[in-house]
């Protein structure tokens, strides 16, 4: 079971008004150590809108000479991503692999979370998947930046900047490295209003923490998870730096393999759903309809008869009548011109009955000769218009084989809270009615 993005944020949340100055934001972000802070915007419709200043902003700030004493509402502040507690980490897929910004999760218009790359990397655990690829087959798509131990902090920031990269190593001229400066550190100068001329090598962090380029990537998340870093500097076995993993890369790579294996078992679970939902509708037309005349049969019939009984005992101006219709003399046919013949006007009469009903009436096979129709809507009087037209229909109809056919036709109209038994222990006495005074003819019961 996947966690909500709800259980798995975190809580404490480090937020300004939008009032405030840059310089108080860039205060608490040194004090608290942390590379983002959500802006809040109170409007005037009681609404609030949430924004992001990020380590990224404050060194397209810096690069610029922006007055820290501006204010924030005078930025242009990204607005946040705003997620709903609920979702599961599947559901951010997309947000993680697009965007670099960390996520906010708002209820009532209210801050609840924030959402961020090792959140998320902490609730995963893809080693099945990753236990055999190393870092090696990966890497060289991702350059780290690097600079030598002279040069000035500001080039290097630029440098950074440049190659849209949060961190740079510094090397020797063994092209060892030595130290490495990320944007945490880039707070922390422009905090204490460093001199960012001076070289880069006495602000920068060490020793720097290498993995080799033949750990597997299960090897990697570990390695980040056990030292808490944001990224892993990745050597060969000369000691060289290749090339520089950032959290957000190791966890695109991780859900691609990820989502490549659910895709594979999805497409196999759709072939499998294809195949049961052919079969079980091939087994709900068997079970539904009859084989000969296409018709319903009694079972489904009973289905639609329960459900408009129901209907028709909550509304008072709800009527329902039944028709039950028998061939006169179909023994006969089937004596003297066989059972094939027989079938076909089995199929003659249902295609009459079908094209003389409207969309709303059920036409189905009540058994052997007979069937039956359920004409909702309809009083016994106007039923007994349509048993006529039925009745004329199917006796002046031209059969191939047999040139005379006629049928009996019983009518009777739903009383209020009757059973289904009586209803129909009722049409079949007006059937029987009607074949008792000569056939060929409707009566009601």
């Amino acid at each position: 079971m996947m966690p909500t993005i709800e259980e798995i944020a975190v809580k404490s949340i480090l937020s300004i008004e939008i009032t405030k100055p840059l310089k108080e934001a860039i205060k608490r972000m040194a004090s608290s150590n942390l590379r983002n802070i959500v802006v809040i915007e109170n409007t005037p419709v009681n609404h609030k809108n949430f924004y992001l200043l990020t380590i990224s902003d404050l060194i397209n700030y810096k690069l610029d000479n922006i007055d820290e004493e501006i204010l924030l509402k005078d930025l242009k502040l990204t607005k946040a991503k705003i997620l709903k507690k609920d979702l599961n980490i599947l559901n951010v897929l997309n947000e993680v692999e697009t965007t670099d910004k960390y996520m906010v999760i708002v209820e009532n218009d209210e801050l609840i979370g924030i959402l961020s790359y090792t959140d998320i990397i902490n609730n995963i655990d893809p080693k099945i998947l990753m236990k055999k690829q190393t870092i090696a087959t990966l890497i060289l798509q991702y350059k780290a930046t690097t600079t030598y131990e002279n040069t000035s902090t500001i080039q290097a920031i630029k440098m950074m900047k440049d190659n849209n990269s949060d961190s740079i190593i510094i090397i020797n001229d063994d092209h060892k490295a030595i130290g490495i400066f990320t944007t945490k550190d880039f707070i922390n100068l422009i905090h204490k209003n460093s001199n960012l001329h001076k070289p880069i090598n006495l602000f920068m962090s060490n020793p720097v923490y290498t993995l080799n380029e033949s750990a597997t990537i299960s090897e990697a998340i570990d390695f980040i998870r056990d030292k808490h870093f944001k990224r892993i500097v990745v050597t060969n076995d000369d000691e060289e730096i290749i090339g520089i993993l950032t959290q957000k890369e190791l966890l695109r790579i991780i859900y691609n393999k990820w989502i490549d294996f659910i895709k594979e078992e999805a497409d196999k679970i759709s072939k499998m759903n294809e195949e049961l939902l052919s079969k079980t509708s091939i087994l709900e037309e068997k079970a539904s309809f009859d084989f000969l005349t296409k018709l319903y049969n009694r079972r489904k019939f009973n289905t639609f008869l329960e459900y408009e009984i129901s209907k028709a005992n909550r509304y008072k101006e709800e009527f329902l009548s039944l028709l039950l219709i028998d061939i006169d003399y179909f023994k006969n046919v089937n004596d003297f011109h066989g059972h094939l013949v027989g079938d076909n006007i089995l199929q003659e009469v249902s295609k009459i009955l079908t094209i003389c009903s409207r969309d709303t009436d059920i036409v189905a096979r009540w058994g052997g000769e007979e069937f039956i129709l359920m004409l909702p809507q309809t009083n016994v009087e106007q039923a007994f218009l349509v048993a006529q037209k039925l009745r004329v229909t199917i006796e002046k109809h031209k059969f191939d084989e047999v040139k005379h056919i006629t049928c009996s036709i019983g009518v009777t109209q739903f009383q209020r809270n009757e059973d289904k038994d009586t209803l129909f222990k009722r049409v079949d006495s007006a059937l029987y009615k009607a074949k008792n005074a000569g056939r060929n003819r409707v009566e009601i019961e």
